[in-house]
């Protein structure tokens, strides 16, 4: 009889790498190809998706069984808050985590169990973990993790995918109602201040490397915003917690969606945050995660697509404000100010903004960025600049857009988040509100309310356009006469069936 043949993580991985490399042939033929039983190449393609997965979470590659502790639950609790810390680049000693590991285990209501030295060490062995010293500054190392990943990583993945094909998704927190802080005003002027409005979406933007542009995706605090009564539709994807936070649940639901609308392969590349290592094995998405530490230096995001959105909104809902205040100049008893009507922006209003913003963002500043991050080898192109509001400085208006940089956009995993998850006993369930307090209910205007606004329109564009605009205008006046008679016939039938 034949020895039984273990293999190790590594060496699992280089089969399953090679099996995927080979021509069309039966299970049977490639486990001879490649030296191993087929019950044996059976099992690992049956569970692929764990030996991957283990080889992402940094699973000792050289084990070749997994072996537990004697308390398991622990050991996950105190791998998961190592990680979490680790990912904030914290300094971790080793009487510092058997001190966690002694807590967590309270918490887990073993409060018996003695963190040892021996079960240190061994629980070090099993979860691949090392003590070191950084070497140098912390940003020649990220400097050097990032360039290694590039030149040793990256040509095997681009290999595989067109430029098309290969996409970059983050997320970015948008205070949606922030204006500038600083105003021009007359010397003997009595201002008054304001504080920054912090209201808050967090977006999730994806683009390939070409250029193309997915759907943003946008996470508010509300699932049901008074100002989304009436609306059919929105001009981005939309959904709510109560932190407006992305979360494994979200980020799993939205590739998902993706995936099932893909008929073709595609690469795409995140950051290694707790909400984008979802379990979920797509059909057609190549989840990469970039190397811990190096986001700011080769995602595509940080090299200026975010920016570049932002500035367009911001832009944007300055404008808006700037004609309100104009609008209202006419009215002699007039007392609106900026932040006050800032503050009066709903957020159908920012979604509508972010989604003008979002088409603003040229193809050209996104495969510039691609190529900032080192992508891309060819030379750069030449892109036209957002416009700098000429009454902002140079440093008030960066200070403007970056506002928001800092803004937590993914969830906060707690100690007690761990331990309720291991024991699978509790639920974390998002609180999610059904209207956003702050937002006027409005009702959706009548038939006769919005007939009337096209007369004031058509008014308007007579004295102050020409022929082509006036056409421009007939056409949308057309589009609304067709919503008004769809909606008589509508409530007619409704009428006629409540009275039979």
């Amino acid at each position: 009889m034949n020895k039984r043949r273990d293999l190790s993580v590594e060496e699992k991985l280089d089969v399953l790498k090679k099996y995927d490399e080979l021509p069309k042939m039966s299970q049977r033929q490639a486990a001879c190809k490649l030296n191993v039983s087929q019950s044996l190449l059976g099992r690992m393609l049956k569970s692929r998706q764990e030996i991957e997965g283990n080889a992402l979470e940094n699973v000792n590659s050289n084990r070749k069984r997994k072996r537990a502790g004697k308390e398991e639950e622990v050991e996950e609790a105190l791998k998961q808050w190592f990680t979490k810390v680790r990912e904030k680049d914290a300094r971790v000693t080793g009487p510092l985590l058997r001190q966690k590991a002694e807590d967590l285990a309270k918490k887990l209501g073993k409060d018996d169990f003695v963190a040892t030295e021996g079960w240190f060490h061994r629980w070090k062995k099993r979860e691949n973990i090392s003590f070191v010293k950084p070497h140098g500054e912390q940003g020649e190392a990220d400097q050097v993790a990032a360039r290694s990943w590039i030149n040793s990583e990256w040509p095997s993945l681009i290999a595989k995918y067109p430029p098309s094909c290969v996409f970059n998704a983050d997320e970015t927190g948008l205070y949606f109602r922030a204006l500038p802080e600083h105003t021009y005003a007359f010397k003997n002027e009595k201002t008054r201040g304001t504080k920054t409005s912090k209201e808050r979406l967090t977006i999730l933007c994806c683009a390939s490397m070409d250029g193309e542009k997915r759907k943003l995706l946008a996470i508010g605090k509300s699932k049901n915003p008074r100002c989304f009564k009436g609306v059919k539709n929105l001009p981005v994807d939309y959904t709510a917690n109560s932190n407006a936070w992305m979360t494994k649940e979200i980020f799993t639901e939205w590739l998902t969606k993706w995936d099932n609308e893909l008929c073709h392969d595609v690469l795409l590349l995140v950051d290694n945050c707790t909400a984008h290592v979802v379990t979920v094995k797509f059909k057609h998405i190549n989840l990469v995660f970039l190397p811990s530490n190096t986001t700011s230096i080769i995602q595509p995001w940080d090299q200026g697509i975010i920016r570049t959105f932002k500035a367009y909104y911001r832009t944007g809902m300055r404008k808006n404000v700037i004609s309100v205040i104009d609008s209202n100049l006419e009215q002699e008893l007039c007392t609106l100010r900026a932040h006050e009507i800032a503050k009066k922006i709903t957020v159908l209003e920012g979604l509508h903004l972010a989604y003008e913003a979002w088409n603003m963002v040229s193809k050209i500043t996104i495969r510039n960025c691609f190529r900032h991050g080192g992508f891309i080898l060819c030379p750069k192109e030449v892109e036209a600049a957002v416009e700098k509001p000429t009454d902002l400085s140079t440093e008030l208006y960066n200070e403007w857009i970056n506002i928001d940089e800092e803004v937590q956009t993914t969830e906060l995993v707690t100690e007690e988040d761990i331990c309720g998850e291991i024991q699978s006993k509790r639920f974390k369930e998002n609180m999610v509100g059904d209207s956003d307090e702050e937002e006027p209910d409005e009702k959706p205007p009548s038939t006769k309310e919005m007939l009337e606004a096209l007369q004031i329109l058509r008014r308007g564009i007579q004295q102050r356009g020409d022929f082509d605009v006036f056409e421009k205008h007939k056409s949308y006046e057309d589009m609304i006469m067709k919503l008004a008679e769809e909606a008589k016939i509508q409530s007619t039938l409704d009428v006629f069936l409540s009275k039979n």
